[in-house]
């Protein structure tokens, strides 16, 4: 009964099977509390009667004590003064003198505020003690009887077990409310765990637990996902196994299926369980299982279990075999194999028959083609040798008795290693043992070159291959050897090699062998510390040679420098011919630069001294360039380029000279390079911009037009001047395209001044280089088309003194070219060159420009001035146009103006500007010119 009883109490709910015996605990423990609380409490407020009635007592008695005896009303009046002022838990205060009749004073009784139950359950007396003294007159003595109310007693102990009471029931529901909180938690994950569970029991394997709540649910839930995917993961590999187990016995039965052989099963009763569709072919045989003694068409009677087993074992396992439909009969050979079970015990056998009609006919093919390679082997140029395992030679060919030299009569059963003799002992015996090393039937040994020894003692340069002879059973049987002769092959092959690496003129080396020297070179002196010369020759006037004596000559000298140059060289260093007339000498392990020169000062002695070519005795030197290195610690390619440039400037020096390249010289090249392309840069990016400077007439203030000026707009410089610009790109490519990109510039901002009304004319500078171009004219007009509304004659180009007189007739025509354009011109800085009236009236230049460190001096130097003057002269004499550059100040002006000079720029004019500022100027110029001729209008008639 009570084992039913608990079974049934463990099948409740959770809730009711913890709450029951928590709520009972609870109660048990908190009766036990509460008796000892009580208890503990009623002590406590007794404690604190006592202490109250000893209080009352020590106030009061004194004082009655002093009142007469029989003066009771002041007694009853101090009496009830004492219980008013001891509050209202005094219940009562009897006061008596011997045998006096007692005064007494009663407090009205306080109600109850504990219950009934608990007062009697308390049961607290009403508090009660007695107190004596003699009084101060007759000997009499006095009692006081002080008496306190059972009922705030009672209460206060009541009042601390509700207390205790709320904070318990608190603790008590709080505690509850935590645990409902819990157990709703864990009923949550439980629900979860069993959702969960339920889902993979019906197979969604992938059903994953969320890993939230508190830790022990995080933790069920990951225990319960780990345990999720290692299930997930058995499953799929046993399903996964379980499809390669189904594809696996479909694939072998497929694979059964497609061999061309027949094959069968039978169990181990000897019933057949299943043949191949090679089997149905060849027996009409179901493909299902069949009898154990099976039909004759289908099976042949010496394949019945009882016979099949020993044909399969004997040596000849072949039986004659007759297929359906009246084929031929076939020869096939016989095999079977057992099957077991997964326990190891004897499930049946698997035979299958192999066709070997045609191996027969092979072998009997084989025989006849033997017969026939033997007359062959006769025939062929190549040697042939075979041998048996051991070694010894069994057959011999005609090509191979005459390179060895021994007939077959000789070497037939000799060792191979005594007629196939190498250079080399080593090289023999593994041409001997070839057949033991070779391990795959039928596999060559790589082609092997090696010197064959005649029997005479004369070798022969062959090549030779070896192979193992194999039986069918993979055993060797012997070795064949073939070899030819390849002495003839071999030399040219050698020819072909030296004339790969060497001048096939001279016998040095060529530049790929050079590439060689040279790595290696660099990399001896890198390791010893020593320096290494690259030294670039060139023969001087070796063409003239070529040309008044011919080829022949040129080549005999050629080949003398190089025999020269041969024996000038030691075991470090090295010569190679580049082609033509010039050749690259390496000399290494050389302690210092002027080690160098000392050895090239030499060489150029041997070399500058007579050649004797024939009848003729030839005079020649040579141009010597030289890289040394680590100085130039540059590649290889470009040592050899630093030589050659080196040796070219040496030719420029006037030749049969040495000249050593300057490392220093070549970074200022490069620097020059990437200066140029900063400005290339530049020009594309649109940082180069054009300023305008005004020429005016100082007479009337009229401006004649503008200079174009370059300026370079830097991101980090800021303006920068043309003399930033033009000595970078001078006699360069950059400066044709700079200048080009200014005469566009220029006419485009003189098509906007012309729709603004300004028919002003711009000069463009343009230098020497850019001048002489070929395609210049041609050039000019494409660019002048590109602005038709621009008239060509508002175009001046401006073209400095000194480059117009290199080549006057040149620069006459190509003048004249661009006026026919309707373009005109004007000398620059003139006067800074050799100025004669022929230049002047042979150059038809329409504008002459004084330079400005004439004009500058017109004031203080005496020569300027006349030189001032005289070109003014000179320009008026051949009705030319001039203009004065580098006017500063009013008195330089004024002076002009009195040489006759009324053309004239400079700073004291104006500064050069920004297009988009010319305008304004302009018209600040025109006022300003206005002003002043109407106050020299007004100066007149007070001059007169």
């Amino acid at each position: 009964m009570r084992t039913g009883n608990l079974s049934t109490w463990l099948l409740r709910g959770t809730y009711p099977r913890l709450y029951v015996p928590i709520v009972l605990i609870i109660v048990l423990v908190s009766t036990v509390r509460y008796h000892y609380l009580v208890a503990t409490e009623t002590d406590e407020v007794r404690r604190h009667a006592a202490t109250e009635l000893r209080r009352a007592g020590d106030a009061l008695l004194p004082s009655l004590a002093a009142l007469p005896a029989s003066d009771r009303q002041a007694q009853a009046t101090l009496l009830s003064e004492g219980i008013a002022s001891f509050g209202p838990g005094i219940h009562s205060l009897k006061w008596q003198v011997d045998n006096e009749p007692a005064t007494e004073a009663r407090a009205p009784r306080l109600p109850a505020t504990a219950p009934d139950w608990f007062a009697q359950w308390v049961n607290i007396a009403p508090p009660s003690q007695q107190f004596s003294q003699a009084l101060s007159s007759g000997g009499a003595s006095g009692r006081l009887t002080v008496t306190l109310q059972a009922a705030p007693l009672v209460g206060q102990v009541w009042s601390t077990v509700v207390v205790q009471l709320r904070i318990s029931a608190l603790n008590i529901f709080t505690i509850l409310l935590l645990l409902t909180l819990l157990l709703r938690a864990n009923a949550r994950m439980l629900r979860r765990l069993a959702e969960a569970t339920d889902a993979f029991r019906q197979g969604r394997l992938d059903t994953r637990m969320e890993v939230t709540g508190t830790l022990e649910s995080r933790a069920m839930a990951a225990t319960f996902n780990d345990m999720a995917g290692k299930v997930q993961s058995l499953v799929l590999s046993l399903r996964e196994t379980q499809q390669q187990q189904s594809e696996q016995l479909h694939f072998t039965r497929q694979l059964i299926d497609a061999l061309p052989l027949p094959v069968f099963v039978r169990d181990a009763k000897g019933v057949t369980l299943e043949v191949n569709c090679a089997w149905q072919r060849l027996f009409h045989a179901p493909a299902g299982a069949g009898s154990a003694q099976a039909s004759p068409p289908a099976y042949p009677q010496e394949l019945s279990p009882e016979r099949s087993t020993q044909i399969a074992q004997a040596q000849d396992n072949e039986i004659r075999v007759h297929p359906a439909n009246h084929q031929p009969p076939r020869d096939m050979a016989y095999y079977e194999a057992p099957f077991t079970t997964t326990r190891g015990t004897l499930a049946g056998t698997i035979g299958t028959l192999v066709d070997v009609t045609e191996r027969k006919r092979a072998q009997e093919a084989l025989r006849a083609e033997k017969e026939r390679a033997e007359v062959t082997l006769a025939s062929i140029g190549d040697g042939v040798i075979t041998t048996d395992p051991s070694g010894c030679i069994e057959t011999i060919n005609e090509a191979a008795q005459l390179m060895t030299g021994f007939t077959a009569d000789q070497a037939l059963g000799r060792q191979l290693d005594d007629v196939f003799r190498l250079y080399e002992e080593l090289a023999s015996r593994n041409a001997s043992s070839a057949a033991e090393r070779d391990t795959v039937p039928g596999a060559l040994q790589p082609v092997t070159h090696e010197v064959l020894i005649h029997r005479s003692g004369e070798r022969y340069a062959i090549e030779y291959t070896a192979s193992a002879i194999r039986q069918g059973d993979g055993t060797a049987a012997g070795c064949v050897l073939v070899f030819r002769d390849v002495t003839e092959t071999r030399n040219l092959r050698h020819q072909i090699s030296w004339h790969a690496r060497h001048d096939p003129l001279t016998g040095l080396y060529n530049r790929a062998a050079l590439a060689e020297r040279l790595t290696h070179a660099i990399f001896v002196a890198r390791q010893k510390g020593l320096l290494l010369a690259v030294c670039m020759l060139d023969l001087d006037h070796f063409q003239t040679v070529n040309d008044a004596h011919g080829n022949r000559v040129g080549d005999r000298l050629l080949k003398e420098t190089a025999r020269r140059l041969g024996a000038f060289i030691t075991p470090q260093d090295a010569v190679a011919r580049m082609g033509g007339d010039e050749f690259v000498l390496l000399l290494g392990e050389l302690p210092d630069v002027p080690a160098i020169e000392a050895r090239v000062d030499v060489l150029m002695q041997q070399l500058a001294a007579p050649y004797a070519i024939d009848d003729r005795v030839l005079h020649t030197t040579v141009s010597v360039g030289v890289a040394v290195f680590p100085q130039d610690d540059a590649n290889p390619d470009t040592l050899l380029r630093h030589a050659d440039q080196a040796m070219c400037q040496a030719k420029g020096f006037g030749r049969n000279q040495m000249h050593v390249f300057d490392v220093q010289l070549d970074h200022a090249v490069q620097t020059q390079h990437t200066r140029q392309t900063r400005v290339a840069q530049a020009l594309h990016a649109g940082e180069l911009v054009l300023h305008y400077q005004p020429k005016v007439n100082l007479r009337t203030g009229e401006i004649l037009g503008l200079e174009a000026l370059l300026r370079w707009q830097h991101p980090e410089q800021g303006l920068l001047g043309p003399q930033h610009v033009l000595p970078l790109i001078e006699d360069a490519e950059l400066e044709v395209e700079v200048g080009e990109w200014v005469l566009r510039q220029a006419l485009a901002q003189m098509r906007q001044w012309t729709d603004a009304g300004m028919l002003w004319e711009v000069s463009v500078n343009i230098s020497a280089p850019h001048f002489h171009r070929a395609n210049f004219v041609e050039r000019l007009k494409d660019i002048l088309h590109t602005c038709p509304e621009v008239s060509p004659t508002r175009l001046e180009l401006e073209i400095l003194e000194s480059a117009a007189l290199q080549d006057m007739q040149y620069m006459r025509h190509m003048m004249q070219s661009c006026q026919a354009l309707g373009v005109r011109f004007a000398l620059d800085d003139f006067g800074t060159g050799f100025s004669s009236l022929s230049y002047l009236k042979r150059l038809p230049a329409e504008t002459i420009k004084i330079d400005q460190s004439f004009v500058r001096g017109i004031l203080e130097d005496g020569d300027d001035l006349t030189l001032v003057s005289a070109i003014v002269a000179l320009a008026a004499a051949f009705h030319r146009h001039v203009v004065a550059e580098g006017v500063e100040t009013a008195e330089q002006c004024a002076k002009l103006l009195e040489l006759g000079c009324e053309r004239a720029q400079g700073f004291g004019i104006a500064r050069p500007m920004p297009a988009h500022e010319v305008l304004t100027w302009a018209r600040e110029h025109a006022a300003r010119h206005a002003a002043r001729a109407v106050q020299e209008a007004a100066r007149r008639p007070a001059s007169t």
